[in-house]
């Protein structure tokens, strides 16, 4: 579980940062902040979400498909609601920042879904006639 929290904090930030650098050197300092901001509305309930799902996937047989759109909830109100608040409070001025505000935050939430949706899904395991198994489960011949 350490692990799959681990690679919830690290995956989405080293993607981030990857991009953000490059867009802060051409677009602006400015940049760093939305993204900062937009990781920072997004992997807090990620992390949530993750822990609350992994008791989901080990008491319950739809725990999986249970954890994906309870992720998917509460990170849309987490991560857009939470742009909204800060938008309003301390939002840029100018139309093209209020744009790129938007588009980290976009950008933020579907990266930390999908490092999400991959953790939660598991490994791909081949089952005994050579098919592909998601997650470990078992294959009926």
């Amino acid at each position: 579980m350490i692990r799959k929290l681990l690679l919830m904090i690290g995956l989405p930030l080293l993607i981030g940062g990857v991009v953000a650098i490059p867009i802060g050197w051409v677009r602006g300092p400015m940049q760093w902040t939305f993204a900062a901001i937009a990781f920072g509305l997004c992997l807090v309930p990620g992390l949530v979400v993750l822990a609350v799902s992994d008791y989901l996937i080990r008491t319950s047989p739809f725990g999986r498909i249970l954890a994906v759109f309870i992720g998917t909830f509460v990170r849309l109100m987490v991560a857009f609601g939470g742009g909204v608040v800060v938008f309003l409070l301390a939002g840029p001025d100018d139309r093209a920042d209020r744009i790129a505000f938007w588009l980290w935050v976009l950008f933020a939430y579907l990266t930390t879904l999908i490092v999400e949706t991959a953790l939660m899904a598991g490994p791909l395991r081949t089952g005994g006639s050579g098919s592909v198994v998601a997650g470990g489960g078992h294959h009926a011949n």
